[in-house]
């Protein structure tokens, strides 16, 4: 038998945070973050990808040119020194490249940090029977129950 107490559920968040706008910014906050770093991710990756992409990614036509007596010109250096000093302009600087590999290596570490919290909470309240994402779905199942009943 299930007692009262049990039936009552409280977010987490109240049991520590005092202010009710404090409760509801962390609300919003944990449902809106997924969606702007989703958005964040995909707009960086798609402006690196353009910043980056090479301009050679056309075939090239063979517009060797002879000169007096058939031979080939030389090739114009000039050109092709502007190129490779235009890419390294593009290019980011190491410390820029290590700060997005440690960034990278610590958004990583904090995924797989909330997967072992997860699992060790299941673990250690085993007897009490927790699983993730208990009270939200207590509290969906709860307001539908009461919204459909007026």
């Amino acid at each position: 038998m299930l007692s009262s107490s049990l039936l009552t559920v409280t977010p987490a968040s109240r049991r520590w945070v005092s202010d009710g706008n404090a409760d509801k910014i962390l609300l919003y906050i944990h449902y809106a973050s997924p969606i702007i770093l989703l958005f964040f991710f995909l707009a960086a990756f798609t402006a690196h990808s353009i910043l980056t992409a090479s301009e050679e990614t056309t075939a090239k036509v063979s517009t060797d040119k002879t000169g007096p007596g058939g031979k080939p010109l030389p090739s114009n250096t000039g050109a092709r020194a502007a190129a490779r000093r235009k890419k390294q302009v593009l290019d980011f600087s190491p410390a820029r490249k290590l700060l997005f590999q440690w960034t990278s290596v610590g958004a990583l570490l904090t995924f797989v940090a909330n997967g072992v919290v997860v699992i060790l909470h299941t673990v250690l309240n085993r007897k009490d029977e927790w699983w993730c994402g208990e009270a939200v779905a207590v509290r969906d199942c709860k307001s539908t129950v009461f919204k459909g009943s007026f």
